[in-house]
């Protein structure tokens, strides 16, 4: 996924997680202790959302392999969230367990994602000197 990929599909995840948080706010009719699995999903989708933009913009200042593991920590973040916070949506709508280990394996996505952003922003590869477009 090129970076202006990463960027684009981070916006769209951060646009949902918005819209998601308000319909829990306000349209969601369940009890608190379910409210509150929707609300963890949106804060985590939210969160990664931004870590995909932090990705993006690592990605964009260095080069190489450290450019790749930065678009890579952006894809984890990406699909960890699809599977940790959708996994939580579709308990709260549907009311049953999805696939088993799609929340611990999202969150597996989620830490990977961090370790792997964490070893990019800290490689001694050269900062890129002409960021693309």
């Amino acid at each position: 996924m090129t970076r202006d990929y990463l960027c684009a599909a981070a916006a769209l995840m951060a646009a949902a997680a918005v819209g998601l948080g308000a319909y829990g706010a306000h349209g969601l009719h369940v009890d608190d202790s379910i409210k509150r699995m929707w609300e963890t999903g949106v804060a985590y989708q939210m969160w990664h959302a931004l870590g995909a933009f932090a990705a993006a913009w690592i990605a964009v200042r260095r080069s190489g392999i450290a450019a790749k593991a930065a678009n890579a920590a952006g894809c984890l973040f990406l699909i960890g969230s699809v599977l940790f916070s959708g996994s939580l949506y579709w308990f709260v709508l549907a009311g049953i367990i999805p696939v088993t280990g799609a929340a611990p394996a999202g969150g597996i996505f989620m830490i990977v994602g961090w370790l792997i952003l964490a070893l990019a922003a800290l490689s001694r590869s050269q900062p890129n000197s002409q960021p693309s477009a």
